[in-house]
């Protein structure tokens, strides 16, 4: 169970939204890190300092990919009770779709995922780019002007619980040399009789 994760990496900047629901207030903090140019790509736990996490590009949290070039942002989401009768947050899903990409980059199917919360507490890491492990020396350079063309862009719709409705849309465009929020929207909030 992870409290928060971040990149074993400087951060660059951060952004903060807030975001409601009828039961729960949520704030989104997305933090922003410089791009990889062939760095370990690994991530600490705050619930348990000092062990390292790896992120494989498969969801496999086993194997780093040792040589990432790309960019990668992580969003860490807390949800506070609105009311004093309203249990803490137990899980948040996400459900993520393409909505374009540079023509000729691989495929991505949608995917669905979700994560249990740690005292209302949940990260979600983003993460563009390749492993330049397979690339041989000499061909890095030409390897990093190409994927300086790629892009893709990301429906991000966020539910908490088991709720049907999401309490935000984001969208997301990612490059190698960064990740940026295009759009974060939450759904309105219904009066209370």
């Amino acid at each position: 169970m992870c409290v928060l994760v971040v990149a074993c990496a400087a951060k660059e900047r951060k952004e903060v939204y807030r975001l409601d629901t009828a039961d729960y207030r949520i704030e989104m903090t997305v933090a922003f890190y410089p791009p990889y140019l062939g760095g370990r790509l690994d991530f600490l736990n705050s619930a348990e300092p000092g062990k390292q996490l790896c992120y494989s590009g498969d969801r496999d949290s086993r194997s780093c990919v040792e040589r990432f070039v790309g960019a990668v942002a992580s969003a860490t989401y807390r949800f506070q009770p609105r009311r004093r009768d309203i249990p803490q947050a137990t899980t948040f899903r996400e459900v993520v779709t393409v909505l374009s990409q540079t023509p000729g980059l691989a495929e991505r199917a949608p995917y669905e995922r979700e994560q249990r919360l740690a005292r209302g507490v949940g990260t979600d890491i983003q993460a563009f780019g390749y492993n330049e492990s397979d690339v041989a020396g000499p061909e890095r350079d030409a390897s990093r002007s190409q994927w300086r063309e790629y892009w893709r862009a990301y429906r991000q719709e966020l539910f908490v619980n088991q709720d049907s409705e999401p309490f935000a849309v984001v969208e997301w465009k990612h490059t190698v040399q960064k990740i940026e929020v295009v759009r974060a929207a939450g759904r309105p909030v219904p009066k209370r009789p």
